[in-house]
C-alpha cells in the first residue's frame, strides 16, 4: 500500500488489487448524454463468493456471540436481493440466519450445526 493515508487510497494503492478489474454489465438504459451506462456485474465473484463464504461467516459468529450487526446485515441484506438468496430473514428484534431458505449455500456456522459459542469455540479449538 503506497497511500495508507485513508480507505480508498489504500484500496486504489494495494498491489495485492492490481490487475483485478471490476467486471460490469451494459445497463438496459443509457445515460443522460446518451452514451451506454454500466452496472456491476452482480454475478461474479466479488458477490457470489464474499457474501456466504465471508460475510455470512462474520454475521453467524456474531449470532452465536449475541452481538447485533447492523452494518452487515445491511449489506448482507442487499446482496441477498442482487444474488436471488434468502440469507438473513426478519424478526422483531432485526435480521438473523435463523429460518434463511439458502443458508445450507453458505459457510455460516449454523449451516453446520452450531447454535453457541462454546461449541463452537471448543470444535475449533479456540477454547
Amino acid at each position: 500500500i503506497k497511500d495508507p493515508s485513508n480507505l480508498m487510497t489504500s484500496i486504489n494503492t494495494n498491489k495485492g488489487y492490481q490487475g483485478l478489474p471490476h467486471p460490469c454489465v451494459e445497463a438496459k438504459k443509457k445515460t443522460q448524454q446518451g452514451l451506454p451506462g454500466f452496472l456491476p456485474d452482480f454475478r461474479y465473484r466479488y458477490f457470489t463468493e464474499d457474501v456466504p463464504f465471508g460475510l455470512l461467516v462474520s454475521k453467524g459468529i456474531a449470532e452465536l456471540a449475541h452481538v447485533k450487526t447492523p452494518a452487515i446485515d445491511t449489506v448482507i441484506d442487499w446482496g441477498q436481493s442482487k444474488l436471488g438468496r434468502q440469507y438473513l430473514t426478519a424478526t422483531d428484534d432485526g435480521l438473523t440466519l435463523q429460518g434463511a431458505t439458502d443458508l445450507d449455500k453458505s459457510r455460516a456456522p449454523q449451516r453446520y450445526g452450531f447454535h453457541d459459542l462454546h461449541s463452537y469455540m471448543v470444535a475449533h479449538k479456540y477454547a
